[in-house]
């Protein structure tokens, strides 16, 4: 039943993002609801591939008043474990989420914001959008030009090998995913080409521990963007990227 309700603050997805934002303002004593267009978590349950590991060790999976208390620390979990710890998180802080509420607009009121969606209309003072960096893929204009006849796939599509053709295929981008899938699919019995960008590589593990856990000990996890010496170059320098070791042995042609 659609109507005009008003609330503090409106949390605009429910995924890890979102949910710990709930905690936040839950610990504040702010009044606030979570709009979700499915349900939660529901980037991990319908726009990712079938077999993707996080590039994470366990025991970072850290959200507010919440950790990883299982037996396997230094593993890394696959995408059901992953929608199952985000559920448990959901249920354990009590969010007041609001499943299947599409937003279809923001706009300034009179008094903060009004949110249109497809259940009801909130007025609020404030907005958090915690709707993901990665939800549309950015395709360049020379994709228009690829042959009908060659599937082409975004990560968001693609799930796993029975989508493509008994044929090569060409990875483009070597970050975590791009390495996962590329992995995935030469492991189906394709040949792959791994078409390889500016990078930052670092070594998966170093003296036997997990580089995330140097780059932790060290405060560089926790150093925010006004320490940083020069964060123009810092915001221009390639990002570092890892994948997870729970594979190994891969050895696909390069492309850069």
């Amino acid at each position: 039943m659609r109507g005009k309700r008003r609330i503090t603050t409106v949390v605009i997805g429910a995924g890890h993002a979102g949910l710990a934002m709930s905690r936040c303002l839950a610990e504040r004593s702010i009044d606030h609801v979570v709009l979700e267009r499915g349900e939660v978590a529901n980037s991990w349950k319908t726009e990712r591939w079938d077999s993707l590991t996080l590039l994470t060790p366990n025991w970072q999976s850290r959200l507010p008043g919440f950790k990883y208390q299982g037996n396997d620390p230094d593993g890394f979990r696959t995408m059901p474990e992953t929608i199952a710890f985000i559920e448990r998180y959901a249920s354990a802080i009590s969010a007041p989420v609001r499943p299947h509420t599409s937003v279809t607009s923001v706009r300034i009121g009179d008094d903060g914001y009004e949110v249109e969606t497809t259940q009801a209309t909130w007025q609020c003072r404030a907005v958090v959008l915690a709707t993901g960096a990665c939800n549309f893929a950015q395709v360049p204009a020379v994709a228009a030009a690829v042959p009908r006849e060659i599937t082409a796939l975004t990560a968001m599509q693609y799930r796993n090998p029975d989508q493509l053709e008994h044929a090569g295929a060409l990875v483009v981008g070597a970050s975590a995913s791009g390495i996962q899938i590329a992995d995935e699919i030469q492991r189906s019995g394709r040949p792959v080409t791994l078409a390889v960008g500016e990078h930052v590589r670092v070594p998966r593990v170093y003296r036997g521990k997990d580089i995330q856990w140097w780059m932790d000990a060290a405060g560089v996890l926790d150093e925010r963007y006004d320490q940083v010496e020069d964060l123009s170059r810092a915001r221009n320098v390639a990002s570092l990227q890892l994948s997870s070791p729970v594979r190994s042995g891969m050895c696909v042609p390069w492309r850069t």
